[in-house]
């Protein structure tokens, strides 16, 4: 009956070792995946960070272009004798208004609300400014020269342009008599 004990207690005990190095085992396994995981997950962290920076990017750089595009044919337009056109260009798709505004006039008309916002820029040498200024790359305001702001703003001042799914339609005019440009 000793013999018998022995080797019960033998194969009990190795049973156990056995059950704690599997348990070890599958610790160690767990701990490996579950790092995998972790890192996973930070990859694809970093990796919605960089997308979103370049996105940002790109909402910059398409307001630079558009700052250009409209400087230049601002300037073509003052320098002929007459011209009517449409200009369009593509704008980040967060902005809802380009608006041109005389900051030392009082604020009036449909868009007087918008207006408020910028008020923040009274005393700049601006005449453009971007809606909502805090998604406007950090340049909300330009000036653009040769616009006949007085015409632009007569009825509305600010006057503001819609911005529709990312784009943006000005009319852009310039009689045979005026000093300046007109956009409507």
């Amino acid at each position: 009956m000793r013999i018998e004990k022995k080797e019960f207690n033998k194969k009990f005990s190795n049973k156990i070792i056995n059950n704690k190095i599997n348990k070890k085992a599958a610790l160690e396994l767990s701990f490996g995946t579950i790092f995998s995981i972790i890192l996973i997950v930070f990859f694809i962290f970093i990796a919605i960070i960089v997308i979103n920076s370049f996105l940002d990017v790109q909402d910059c750089a398409k307001l630079g272009i558009f700052l250009d595009s409209f400087r230049s044919d601002i300037t073509k337009s003052w320098n002929s004798q007459y011209d009517k056109h449409t200009f369009k260009s593509s704008l980040p798709g967060k902005l809802d208004y380009v608006c041109i505004a005389n900051l030392s006039q009082p604020l009036e008309g449909k868009f007087k609300e918008v207006g408020k916002d910028l008020e923040f820029f009274e005393g700049k040498k601006a005449n453009l400014f971007f809606v909502p200024r805090a998604k406007a790359c950090e340049i909300p305001y330009h000036y653009i020269d040769h616009l006949d702001n007085e015409k632009i703003v007569s009825v509305n001042n600010p006057n503001c342009f819609p911005v529709e799914n990312g784009n943006i339609i000005l009319n852009v005019e310039k009689g045979l008599n005026d000093r300046f440009v007109n956009i409507r």
